[in-house]
């Protein structure tokens, strides 16, 4: 509880003192329910202030287990509450995050209150909450560049997160059709990724995949039906995505679909979720 009030409190500190000049807000959602599913990564909720090149946020993400199968081995619920200080740098068809985040791992992150609120709308499978991971902090430091290739309308992606929960390298390729200047897809950039871009206007629209080496996963517990061995992460995951964007003076729209092969041994399937993020100019 602690680690996440202070994580709050940076947050807070952070916002009062960047509160002159112009800023853009926005937010994302991420979920699963694009799929019919409530399993695995089902739930993340980003909000986001950017202020010439800073970005400050508040991020809740959100793991359950499979609750409809109970003849297999599954991860045990575990949420994490994070606030988010970046420093985006823009060159010439580059872009370069460098992101510090602090918060807790656990009750604390407050999953169990996030799930129960949205499943008095939406049904889903019961899950025992009882079972998820203890509090721990839970603090990183990720780099993340972009680069585009050339006069074709591809981008480069890598980086790597070190941290205490999640630690791993990632390198990825994005191709887009539209207006050239949209923003990059935050799927692929594994970082802090404002859903607008300086001149951006209209649509666009994307594809691309993403390879990251794994080399250290807090999210992964214990099995959640025998409460025994840990289940084991995978050391590598790829990652496919796809998405649509619409930018305009007043604000920007963007719409996600990806697909993440196993992440721990066991896992019955790939996991699919949607994003949508939604900046308004004000």
């Amino acid at each position: 509880m602690r680690a996440a009030l202070a994580a709050a409190a940076l947050l807070a500190v952070g916002v009062a003192h960047a509160a002159d000049g112009e800023a853009r807000w926005y937010v994302r959602i991420d979920n699963d329910v694009a799929f019919e599913t409530d399993r695995w990564y089902s739930s993340g909720v980003r909000i986001a202030r950017v202020r010439q090149g800073w970005e400050l946020a508040l991020e809740q993400d959100v793991y359950t287990p499979e609750g409809k199968r109970r003849d297999i081995v599954d991860r045990s619920p575990a949420a994490r509450l994070v606030a988010s200080l970046a420093r985006h740098y823009e060159g010439e068809g580059s872009l370069l995050t460098l992101e510090a985040d602090a918060g807790v791992r656990g009750p604390s992150a407050g999953g169990k209150q996030a799930t129960a609120a949205i499943h008095h709308i939406v049904h889903a499978p019961f899950v025992d909450w009882s079972r998820q991971l203890p509090d721990r902090f839970d603090g990183s430091l990720t780099f993340a560049r972009t680069q585009a290739l050339g006069a074709l309308a591809l981008r480069a992606h890598f980086g790597a997160t070190v941290g205490t929960q999640l630690t791993f390298a990632h390198a990825g390729i994005e191709a887009r059709i539209g207006d050239p200047r949209a923003p990059s897809s935050a799927m692929l950039r594994f970082a802090a990724t404002p859903p607008f871009a300086t001149g951006a206007s209209g649509w666009g629209a994307y594809v691309g995949a993403s390879a990251r080496a794994v080399g250290r996963n807090g999210l992964v517990g214990p099995d959640y039906y025998t409460g025994l061995d840990d289940v084991a992460r995978k050391d590598e995951v790829t990652r496919i995505a796809t998405g649509l964007t619409w930018s305009a003076p007043w604000g920007a729209v963007v719409f996600d679909l990806v697909q993440d092969s196993r992440e721990f041994e066991g896992q019955r399937t790939p996991q699919r979720f949607g994003s949508l993020a939604l900046h308004l100019a004000f």
